[in-house]
């Protein structure tokens, strides 16, 4: 047997949206798709700090976070991204475990995508 309420709202997941330029990727895993990607959320004004300053081939960056699991035709440096999000890492996220020579990382938040494009 089944109980219904029809007084009760239906559950809506809050999630948050951010923007960001993708700026490089750490080299850490054979397979790249395992690696992380960073993402300069500095793309629009306003846009809440969450991130951390980072130098990337010389380049300094403000407001950068890392994320896995990005499309494969969102995988190009300087791509607008869009991203859905629920969680972003309380703590910086540390790299370990890297399985190639001389591996990159950076310590740095994690962000955990819904959805995601491109951002116009």
């Amino acid at each position: 047997m089944f109980a219904l309420s029809c007084t009760k709202r239906p559950y809506k997941v809050e999630t948050k949206f951010i923007a960001g330029y993708l700026i490089g990727k750490e080299t850490c895993h054979p397979d790249p798709d395992n690696d992380y990607w960073l993402l300069d959320c500095t793309v629009h004004p306003n846009t809440p700090s969450i991130g951390d300053t980072i130098v990337v081939d010389n380049e300094t960056y403000t407001n950068v976070i890392k994320v896995k699991g990005l499309l494969p035709e969102l995988q190009e440096l300087g791509t607008s991204i869009g991203i859905e999000y629920k969680t972003i890492t309380r703590e910086k996220v540390e790299t370990t475990g890297c399985e190639v020579p001389s591996p990159v990382t950076y310590h740095l938040k994690e962000i955990f995508i819904i959805h995601q494009g491109i951002a116009r």
